[in-house]
């Protein structure tokens, strides 16, 4: 009976091996994207049966193989032939377990040459030079890199506070610089006041009809009686982008409406959030079109315009809203225009349905590029995918990066009440614990930054103890088949 399932397990990897290298090009220069290959053909089939029962004979279910799948699958083979006194010749993997724990050990270096398992990056708050030795002592606890944010502050600001990191670095530890480029957020715009020029707050209550307007038109008051309220977006011809029926998101999430007529440029809306009070809508707060194909480029006019300084100091550019390949391409170009290809480093933001969609060729965009990363930016990426798919997606991501030996940043909301309050919750130390299977994970800004990075350095020396990576079961519910 046992010599039965050792020859049913045998005949399914043997047909797992040859699904895996189909239409694949042993002969990859690169291993990384070869390994990337093996495993999204291997994602294609559902073989979490096959899992459970080479777990029962004692052989590895390859829940941990994502960063060497040929070299798994391999020794499997090996074994069970082994146990049949099977002949079994394979050809020696491109890429064996020692060699991609190599490549993603030097490829993580990217966001430090620490011997840290998990780095850490915090981001730098407009008001910095209260504190003088603010970067020294968060560098003194545990930070690695320092994130600058071009969608706010300026170019002299930002000068300052890169010259402030090189300042706090030394010969035991060489803080980097990462620079979020602003990219194209589509934002809401409302009407200045009269009396005050400050933009007016709206309050919208279930059910009321909002007027958006394309920004190819000056924001105008038309009939009172026909909208509840009218306000601009920051997106060009967004009527010929959207359709009937769409979801439309504002502020991460607070208002959602659905697009109910499409007048021109214009959408008018219905307001579904449920609120007795109201909710309120303010300035320049986000707009989130999920079910809608924004086709935009990364790379919008403003990156290209501070990319000159940027470069001066960075060394890694963030693309924010990073959706495909071609925006990899963008912002290579822009480097190589400046000189600069190749020395800095590339991290591509995904927080939409499409960065998500088009992840893998994204991935192979960065590998040839080299000094590259993925940032799992969850605010916009939740509201994109819906906040019930979030955990899932995160997952996938990660697995998939990890194929491709890319190193990742886990952003947004880690430790964030810690952070403005010093007191944690419960939840968000439990999401440090998953945090952990990063390369990176990114701290916003907060009054109590010292004391967060004090109890995530400890929270992550703990996990380095007893945990590497979770088993991961090959079933359909795989996002890129």
């Amino acid at each position: 009976m046992k010599s039965v399932l050792l020859t049913k397990l045998f005949n399914k990897l043997s047909d797992l091996k040859e699904k895996m290298s189909f239409e694949v090009d042993t002969q990859a220069t690169d291993v990384s994207l070869l390994n990337m290959k093996h495993y999204l053909n291997l994602r294609k089939y559902d073989f979490s049966q096959l899992q459970d029962d080479l777990t029962k004979v004692g052989l590895s279910s390859f829940g941990r193989s994502q960063a060497h799948m040929e070299a798994s699958i391999n020794v499997a083979l090996e074994m069970l032939a082994l146990a049949l006194k099977k002949e079994l010749h394979l050809p020696k993997p491109r890429l064996s377990y020692e060699d991609s724990h190599a490549i993603m050990d030097k490829k993580s270096e990217i966001f430090s040459t620490s011997n840290d398992k998990t780095k850490i990056m915090i981001t730098v708050p407009s008001d910095f030079t209260k504190n003088k030795e603010w970067f020294s002592n968060l560098s003194a606890e545990g930070v690695h890199l320092f994130r600058i944010n071009t969608a706010h502050d300026n170019a002299e600001s930002w000068s300052h506070m890169a010259q402030s990191i090189k300042n706090a670095s030394c010969e035991e530890k060489d803080l980097k610089i990462y620079v979020d480029l602003a990219g194209p957020k589509i934002r809401t715009a409302l009407k200045k006041s009269k009396k005050t020029g400050k933009p007016k707050k709206i309050k919208l209550l279930y059910g009321a009809r909002v007027l958006i307007q394309s920004s190819q038109q000056p924001l105008h008051e038309k009939k009172s009686k026909d909208y509840d309220a009218i306000i601009g977006c920051t997106l060009e011809r967004l009527g010929s982008l959207v359709n009937i029926n769409d979801t439309v998101f504002v502020d991460d999430g607070k208002i959602e409406m659905v697009i109910d007529e499409i007048l021109g440029e214009d959408i008018l809306c219905r307001v579904l959030t449920r609120s007795e009070k109201g909710v309120s809508l303010k300035d320049e707060k986000g707009i989130n079109f999920p079910n809608s194909d924004i086709a935009i480029h990364a790379i919008c006019a403003h990156d290209k315009e501070v990319l000159p300084h940027i470069c001066e100091y960075a060394d890694i550019i963030g693309i924010s809203f990073a959706q495909t390949p071609e925006d990899i391409d963008d912002l290579i170009e822009q480097l190589d225009l400046l000189g600069k290809k190749g020395s800095i480093g590339i991290v591509a933001k995904i927080e939409t349905k499409k960065g998500v969609e088009n992840l893998p060729r994204i991935l192979e965009a960065l590998i040839q590029y080299g000094n590259s990363g993925i940032m799992i930016a969850r605010g916009d990426l939740a509201i994109e995918i819906g906040f019930e798919n979030l955990a899932y997606m995160q997952e996938e991501i990660l697995d998939l990066c990890s194929a491709a030996h890319m190193p990742v940043i886990l952003a947004t909301q880690v430790l964030e009440n810690k952070m403005k309050t010093n007191i944690p919750s419960r939840a968000e130390i439990s999401d440090v614990a998953f945090a952990h299977k990063a390369e990176c994970i990114m701290l916003n800004k907060g009054e109590y930054a010292l004391e967060t990075i004090t109890i995530l350095t400890t929270i992550l020396k703990q996990m380095d103890l007893i945990f590497r990576k979770n088993k991961l079961l090959y079933n359909p519910s795989f996002q890129w088949k």
